[in-house]
Parts: structure tokens; C-alpha cells; sequence
């Protein structure tokens, strides 16, 4: 698996974090995914879920993956994580 960053711009403010490409390999076959980074509350039901806004980031995701060069074979939006 590897990792590679991308820039975000400041207008996208909390909905993405940053975002990059895992390799998924098995055998002979090679899966790329985008990974997207958020600190939207992802879980239906938790104080600060929002659904529009996270509509909006699986939007904007699947607008990165379709202008990305390379392709890639799906998207997983991730919870930002926690240090401290």
C-alpha cells in the first residue's frame, strides 16, 4: 500500500482534509483507490451528521477521481484521525 499526498485548497474548509492513492494488490491484479479525508461526521444520527455536506464530499470525490490521469477503481472517504 502506498500513499501519496495531495494539495487541498482552503475553500473546501473542513469537508476534505487531504486525499491520496492506496494500491490494493492481489495476485496479479492491482486495484487503486482514492482515499479522501474528512472531518464530517460520517455515522447517521451522531450530533453533527449532515447529510447534504457529506453528499457534497462523495460529489467532489467522484469528480477528483473521474479528472485524475491514472484510473482508479474506487473511492473510500476515511474519518480524520485523532492525535492528542
Amino acid at each position: 500500500m502506498s500513499q501519496e499526498s495531495h494539495p487541498i485548497s482552503a475553500d473546501n474548509d473542513r469537508r476534505q482534509l487531504r486525499c491520496w492513492h492506496e494500491w490494493h494488490i492481489e495476485g496479479h491484479q492491482k486495484r487503486i483507490v482514492l482515499c479522501v479525508e474528512t472531518e464530517l461526521e460520517m455515522r447517521p444520527g451522531e450530533p453533527g451528521f449532515d447529510p447534504l455536506a457529506l453528499e457534497a464530499l462523495v460529489l467532489q470525490a467522484n469528480e477528483m477521481m473521474r479528472s485524475c490521469p491514472s484510473p482508479i477503481d474506487s473511492v473510500r472517504i476515511v474519518p480524520a484521525r485523532r492525535y492528542g
